[in-house]
């Protein structure tokens, strides 16, 4: 099968240097090609696709997407893809030496449309001591920090997410289900992060299976910003607006907060400051989490926060 591996980028030349260097180590079957859409970048990423084209060892196609956000360019480069699997990554991203034979011998059952592979921190500084990582994966706090570890055995993805930082599906079954939403994805000066869950629901709910795959392995750029309360914050916030537009997309109908949400918000405003006192960093990030989610749910529903309508950010060119 041909390979397309597909990367959105914007205003990161030096990551997306590494990402490519890294790339470029990787075994390439006959028909692969290497996809970079430039989302507006005003650095140097010009320059350093220019040069990376010298060392990749299959077509370095070089993109452009003037409306903003990570959809609109993903979007772009499906229109453009030759490849049986689209598999796609970030520019922040260094991919594991064996990652395209791990993503091949996944889809060599030709009953998988989907896979999800782990992703592991590249820290800038060091990890937080409130993050939790064993055998059975990260805790939900890592969910910022865009981390993946399902464990060492391939399992069906299920509800689970595999992540737009390492994710391959087949070109024919993306076709069939559409690409990723727009008006989930991020965009300038927002955290929205919905569209990965919603393309792997809507991929199941088509009848494809979906699976993660743990031998298909990269590395994520953490900064140090993200692993702050703030940050943290911010993201659990843009998270409940996330949820609160996936609920819409599955029953418009449905209007209001769930009274368990209303339960966790105020259960976290009192668990917060409690856990805290006593010492409990992760359970006081936790609450605090909580809280965050809730209040941006409810800025959804309630107004506070509008987004644009799956109808027309399919219209605008992306989504199924």
């Amino acid at each position: 099968m041909s390979i397309s591996v597909v990367i959105a980028t914007y205003n990161r030349a030096a990551l997306l240097d590494d990402c490519l260097t890294h790339l470029a180590r990787q075994r390439f079957g006959p028909g692969d090609e290497v996809i970079v859409v430039d989302n507006g970048s005003t650095d140097r990423t010009a320059s350093v696709i220019d040069r990376q084209k010298d060392a990749l060892p299959v077509p370095l196609v070089h993109l452009f997407e003037t409306r903003p956000g990570k959809s609109h360019a993903l979007g772009r480069a499906v229109r453009s893809a030759r490849g049986d699997v689209l598999a796609f990554t970030d520019d922040d991203v260094n991919v594991g030496p064996a990652w395209l034979d791990a993503i091949r011998t996944a889809m060599n059952d030709p009953a998988v449309a989907l896979v999800g592979g782990a992703v592991d921190p590249r820290w800038e500084g060091t990890a937080p001591r409130w993050l939790c990582a064993n055998g059975d994966g990260y805790g939900r706090l890592a969910a910022p920090l865009a981390l993946v570890d399902y464990g060492a055995t391939p399992s069906d993805l299920g509800a689970r997410t595999a992540i737009g930082a390492n994710l391959a599906v087949r070109r024919d079954v993306l076709e069939q289900v559409g690409g990723f939403a727009p008006h989930l994805g991020k965009l300038p000066g927002t955290l929205l992060s919905g569209e990965d869950h919603d393309f792997c629901r809507r991929v199941q709910a088509a009848g494809f299976r979906a699976i993660y795959w743990p031998d298909a392995r990269v590395r994520h750029w953490v900064p140090r910003h993200r692993a702050r309360w703030r940050y943290l914050v911010a993201w659990f916030f843009w998270s409940g607006i996330t949820n609160a537009a996936l609920d819409d997309d599955i029953d418009a109908g449905h209007e209001g907060v769930p009274p368990y949400l209303v339960r966790r918000f105020f259960l976290g405003l009192i668990g917060a400051p409690a856990a805290l006192v006593i010492g409990d960093l992760t359970t006081a990030l936790d609450r605090t989490m909580d809280a965050a989610f809730a209040a941006g749910y409810a800025a959804k529903r309630w107004g506070f926060i509008t987004l644009e309508p799956r109808a027309e950010a399919a219209a605008a060119g992306g989504a199924a």
